[in-house]
């Protein structure tokens, strides 16, 4: 039976283990067959830039652009790319502002909710 699983990601992509974290996940889930949404808030909305040049260590954006063609979900906190000066034409195809409120919805749907952040 398919389960709807949420990641709240806020952390940047290479502060921490959590990008390599949430990506893993979300890759065995979808390759199981459920649906994955992944929130990216505060600094986890630098996950889902273009253009990104890590060297030796996972590339968020490459590896987040991978699974949203495979069907992963992304919801970026619209007031967090605001206060970033993240622009939407440096969002990965396929990932969309959003808000608190869309969280909200979300986390009511959810069978599993997963918080990555400090």
């Amino acid at each position: 039976m398919s389960k709807t699983i949420t990641i709240l990601l806020s952390t940047t992509p290479y502060s921490f283990e959590n990008t390599h974290t949430a990506a893993k996940i979300a890759e065995a889930a979808l390759s199981k067959g459920h649906e994955v949404i992944v929130f990216a808030s505060g600094d986890g909305v630098h996950n889902f830039t273009k253009d990104q040049k890590a060297k030796g260590i996972t590339n968020a954006s490459e590896v987040f652009s991978k699974l949203i063609e495979k069907g992963l979900s992304v919801e970026l906190c619209g007031t967090c790319l605001i206060f970033r000066g993240i622009k939407k034409e440096t969002h990965l195809d396929g990932a969309k502002p959003s808000s608190l409120t869309k969280l909200f919805e979300i986390t009511k749907k959810s069978d599993v909710f997963i918080n990555l952040g400090m």
